[in-house]
């Protein structure tokens, strides 16, 4: 059987892959995928790998990706930390900033020039830049706390992603950022973030410049209504959702996001390349 709307994906230049979901779950890969991956270069098209996830570094996802058999190099890779990265130094909220993430995302951040204030230096004058929440699996009642007081300051936030749950298993499923986002609405009476990562302006115009191409060029495979389709959606790029992850048929029947093509997952798309 044909997917509908094949023909939009097999015109298109690049093809974006989103990780955890898609090409894979957790450690294992998704059946087919390697052949998928490998048949889109084959194919001539432009292979890009995004990821909202920001609980690992750019260089801890390129060492993840290639150890799980996927060809990866440093151009190929788009994470929500470079739309982060790209939004804090075009509002000049740059080098000191209250950063909510684990050690590796923190290594990242100064690898970039940042100086990641910790608990004690964060209320010392100047406040920071910004306060970042990224995808911390080591939070703290200390860290929740920190960046609760220098929210209620009015000190710029920006959040990687808003994704409430990152998939496990095809399953099982733990918190993600857009759960704490929810937690700090809670505590602070309201406050959101400036969301840079999917389904954001910020994560189109990051992939269209590493793409060069424009958005309609460009189609974008993903397991997440929310996310991966609805950017998709709203910025005329091809999206393509696969069933391997998040989304289930029936989470799809009764959503507004709706993509251009649906497949059971990324082997259903390798005749198509």
């Amino acid at each position: 059987m044909i997917p509908q709307n094949i023909d939009l994906f097999k015109q298109c230049k690049a093809i974006i892959c989103d990780l955890d979901g898609t090409i894979y779950l957790e450690n294992t890969p998704i059946p087919q995928s390697h052949d998928f991956v490998q048949k889109i270069l084959t194919s001539g098209k432009k292979l890009f790998y995004f990821t909202n996830n920001t609980s690992r570094s750019r260089a801890t996802y390129l060492e993840k990706i290639s150890k799980l058999g996927f060809p990866v190099a440093d151009k190929n890779l788009i994470t929500a930390a470079d739309c982060a990265d790209s939004y804090l130094r075009r509002h000049n909220y740059f080098p000191r900033i209250y950063l909510v993430g684990n050690r590796d995302l923190k290594t990242e951040f100064e690898s970039r020039g940042y100086v990641c204030l910790d608990d004690v230096e964060a209320y010392r004058q100047p406040l920071p830049a910004a306060v970042l929440l990224g995808f911390d699996t080591e939070l703290t009642y200390r860290k929740i706390h920190t960046c609760y007081d220098l929210i209620l300051q009015d000190v710029p936030y920006i959040a990687t992603h808003a994704d409430l749950l990152c998939p496990v298993t095809r399953t099982t499923f733990k918190p993600d950022v857009g759960s704490f986002i929810s937690l700090f609405e809670t505590a602070t009476g309201g406050k959101k973030p400036v969301v840079v990562g999917k389904p954001h302006r910020d994560a189109v115009a990051a992939i269209s410049e590493r793409a060069q191409l424009p958005p309609e060029e460009i189609a974008f495979v993903g397991d997440r209504l929310y996310t991966d389709i609805r950017m998709a959606m709203n910025f005329n790029m091809v999206g393509v959702l696969v069933l391997s992850g998040e989304t289930t048929e029936e989470m799809l029947a009764h959503s507004s996001d709706r993509p251009k093509i649906v497949v059971d997952s990324v082997a259903n798309l390798i005749e198509h390349l």
